[in-house]
């Protein structure tokens, strides 16, 4: 610890204070310790024990002083004692937390401390995030948050009585990255079916997390289908008929990781078969059934131009001709189905009626 004492002369001659001059002149001072000129022994000795040494006060050669040149000596003799060891001072870290948390993963950080020690952990001041608390013996902060926010709280750190340190950190908690579909991917459902030629135009939107958005995709994508991977979009009409599975994949700026799994099934284009009716009768029941190609069921008919021979009806639900034809003729009728994408396709339909019906289709 510092150490200081002043020097002064007994008698002194009628010179100003302060014009005397002090020096050592035979052995040491404890190490540590110094002497200035106006007598004054200082420092912060390093070393115990018991230090003698010769000290010199001179005095000026002036005629303020009577032209005279007087010194004195005397031995002195000073004692350090053992002092108490000085225990290491106690400092924790880190200075702050940069790895952030997420709602319902888990999370573990570790407080830091330079003395091995055993220490006692707590939060003085704040609060962790929801889901967290730190190990009293340890220091780890760990747990599994619940609510995304901005958590800033004190955490101390204690040996003894005497030595102890106080950290201010701030935690970060982030929702979860997700990843949500708009349509055709209809909640709940990474099926969707659609048809050569078609457009199709589906919307990946992220959710939660933290920052910008990167898009990317993998897997077998549809033939004329271009995928965004800045706006997490696919576009575009399909070219070829098959199934086709692939993943959508979107990383924020901390790096959490989101994928979205799914299928599109691409139907040939709607069309209406050609086909051949067998022959009917006049006055017999008569019935044939249109049949429809490819596109996305369920399907609806229509009949967009006719008339119909006497006595024939045609179902919207079935496709299909039916009835007991009464005259003979030929009669040419338009008929239209619809798919559940909207998709139309048309045919015209040849009905001739004789001694027995005849029907031919042509797209």
């Amino acid at each position: 610890m510092p150490y200081s004492i002043k020097f002064r002369a007994v008698e002194e001659p009628p010179c100003q204070p302060g014009e005397d001059t002090w020096h050592i002149i035979n052995d040491a001072p404890p190490t540590g310790l110094s002497l200035s000129s106006d007598g004054t022994l200082s420092g912060t000795p390093t070393q115990a024990g018991t230090f003698g040494f010769w000290v010199e006060m001179r005095l000026p050669d002036n005629d303020h002083c009577n032209g005279t040149t007087d010194t004195t000596q005397e031995r002195f003799v000073v004692s350090i004692n053992p002092g108490v060891p000085q225990l290491p001072k106690l400092t924790i870290g880190p200075e702050s937390i940069a790895t952030t948390g997420t709602v319902g993963a888990t999370y573990t950080v570790a407080m830091t401390a330079n003395l091995t020690d055993a220490k006692t952990w707590s939060i003085v001041a704040g609060s962790l995030p929801p889901g967290l608390a730190i190990g009293t013996s340890d220091g780890v902060i760990s747990g599994t948050p619940t609510a995304a926010g901005s958590y800033t709280f004190t955490v101390r750190a204690q040996v003894d009585a005497s030595r102890s340190d106080t950290k201010t950190l701030t935690i970060a908690v982030r929702d979860r990255l997700a990843i949500a579909a708009s349509t055709p991917f209809a909640a709940g459902s990474t099926v969707v079916r659609t048809e050569v030629g078609v457009i199709f135009d589906a919307a990946l939107v992220a959710t939660g997390g933290f920052g910008t958005y990167a898009w990317s995709i993998s897997g077998d994508v549809p033939l004329g289908l271009t995928f965004d991977s800045f706006g997490g979009t696919l576009t575009g009409a399909p070219e070829e008929a098959g199934s086709y599975r692939f993943t959508v994949s979107v990383a924020d700026s901390e790096g959490r990781v989101a994928t979205y799994s799914a299928r599109v099934i691409v139907a040939e284009r709607l069309a209406i078969a050609t086909q051949r009716f067998r022959a009917g009768k006049v006055g017999s029941f008569y019935q044939v059934k249109l049949r429809s190609l490819g596109g996305v069921g369920p399907v609806s008919w229509r009949l967009k131009r006719g008339p119909l021979p006497r006595g024939i009806k045609f179902d919207r639900f079935t496709g299909s001709f039916f009835g007991r034809p009464t005259k003979i003729g030929t009669w040419r009728v338009s008929v239209e189905v619809v798919d559940s994408l909207r998709v139309k396709s048309t045919a015209t339909i040849t009905i001739t009626v004789g001694s027995q019906l005849k029907l031919r289709a042509k797209r």
